[in-house]
């Protein structure tokens, strides 16, 4: 094997991505966008568009390395592309599972919860898009109810999501009620609109659709190949990644032709593959290793990354579920992942979402966290002076300096087990501990203020749009 430095292979791959780009091409679906992108100076063969290395590099240019994503409240607002990995939750699930693997349909209330657990941790800084997908509310209006649940019960970061260009048009004229006003809106990136080519090679109507709007308000989008090797893609990885490189890399040229300088995130969801069913893998080594190139690629073009994050194909908590996901997240975190999604709650190959799961991924990135932050070697936290005056054979529990900080310089679980049963099984008393922390954290909820006048305003809205709030489910 050539023994190649990590800049040679991110170049190799960044060599192979740009000549797919140049003489493969990417599909478009939609004979709409195609003379669209031909107008915003597109090279246009067939129902192909092509980027030349010095297209990728001019419009790489315009793209922001890094954006201040603005909360409802602006205390919640973060820099994505600079300083430590965001964390967002799961994303996109039809399904609840609970601890025992038993599935059901996710319902809106399951997504109440979810944006109130979400709202309630420091951990997670973004906020709504499919916590749940609510199988209670028609498909069509689905979209614009979740949206609403954010708006009103959260006051983060907002995660959007994808749709028809008239759904995404939705979601952006709600969120302007929100922030009074579409002026307001367009002035800052508020709304992260996360797009997926269809691999190998190809982006649909929905996709430029989403873009389009999101371009529109000044809202940025997060591109998200989400190549499987083997299946989708390229069974050997280094040509899985070269691939999904091209696809994210032509879909954030195409953010820059509809909008110069839009703020895009560069993410590469790519996973194994299960040869024996030809299903993805989202547990295996190989996710994760393909993410931590998303971070170096992401980083080679000036752009923030996106990856995933507790990601595993348990059927149930588990400790496969514990093992797989803290690889993965560890990985995106240690790599520095600008924006980590699929951060909390997922199992089973992103079959479903779980509550359980979610408590037990906080405690996780909690975990990691303190692992990363590293040690404060200095005079002061090396306490010779402490060591002396305690000297040999004494003891450091009853002294006044492990008093003042055993509150602040330990970790200490929440859900993990340490201490007695209590009488418990080790499966009941942990189940017991996330039960406890998951209530903990719904009693401790408290719902953004907002003046009326804009929830009117906002009620209105989605009335003309045939939803009333007034008989959405409640929690």
């Amino acid at each position: 094997m050539n023994r190649q430095t990590p800049d040679e292979k991110i170049e190799r791959l960044n060599q192979m991505a740009l000549k797919i780009l140049d003489e493969i091409g990417i599909r478009i679906l939609s004979d709409r966008y195609l003379k669209i992108l031909a107008e915003k100076g597109g090279r246009i063969k067939g129902r192909r568009i092509f980027f030349s290395g010095d297209q990728v590099r001019e419009l790489l240019e315009k793209a922001p390395e890094s954006f201040a994503l603005e909360g409802v409240d602006s205390a919640h607002t973060m820099e994505i592309g600079k300083g430590k990995s965001k964390i967002a939750a799961g994303y996109g699930c039809s399904s609840i599972i609970n601890a025992k693997g038993d599935v059901r349909d996710a319902r809106y209330r399951d997504h109440l919860e979810f944006i109130k657990l979400v709202q309630q941790t420091p951990l997670l800084g973004i906020n709504g898009g499919i916590l749940a997908q609510p199988t209670d509310i028609a498909a069509e209006k689905s979209h614009l109810a979740m949206h609403y649940a954010t708006l009103v019960y959260s006051d983060k970061c907002i995660m959007g999501m994808p749709g028809t260009k008239e759904q995404v048009e939705d979601i952006m004229r709600l969120t302007a009620i929100r922030l009074g006003g579409t002026d307001q809106l367009k002035q800052s990136p508020r709304v992260v609109t996360m797009v997926s080519p269809v691999s190998p090679l190809q982006v649909d109507e929905m996709l430029l659709g989403s873009i389009e709007v999101a371009a529109r308000y000044n809202q940025p989008v997060m591109v998200s190949p989400g190549v499987a090797a083997g299946t989708t893609g390229p069974i050997d990885l280094a040509g899985n990644l070269a691939m999904a490189t091209a696809e994210a890399l032509g879909v954030v040229m195409m953010t820059q032709l509809f909008n110069p300088g839009l703020p895009a995130i560069f993410g590469l969801q790519c996973y194994g593959a299960d040869m024996k069913t030809g299903n993805i893998s989202i547990g295996s080594p190989a996710y994760a290793l393909q993410a931590k190139y998303c971070a170096a690629l992401a980083n080679f073009y000036g752009l923030p990354s996106r990856a995933g994050g507790t990601t595993n194909d348990a059927k149930a908590l588990s400790a496969q579920s514990g093992y797989e996901s803290m690889l993965a997240m560890f990985t995106a975190m240690q790599n520095n992942v600008s924006l980590i999604v699929h951060g909390a709650g997922i199992l089973d190959s992103f079959a479903g979402i779980s509550f359980e799961k979610f408590i037990m991924d906080l405690e996780m990135i909690q975990m990691i966290q303190f692992y990363l932050d590293d040690l404060d070697v200095s005079d002061e936290t090396l306490n010779f002076d402490l060591i002396k005056e305690v000297g040999p054979g004494g003891l450091f529990l009853t002294s006044m300096d492990t008093m003042k900080k055993c509150r602040t310089l330990t970790w200490n679980p929440d859900v993990a087990l340490r201490g007695g049963l209590n009488g418990m099984t080790p499966e009941g008393k942990l189940l017991n501990n996330i039960d406890e922390t998951r209530g903990k954290m719904l009693e401790a909820y408290e719902k953004p203020q907002m003046e009326e006048s804009i929830l009117q305003e906002m009620n209105r809205f989605m009335k003309k749009r045939g939803l009333d709030p007034a008989t959405l489910p409640a929690v």
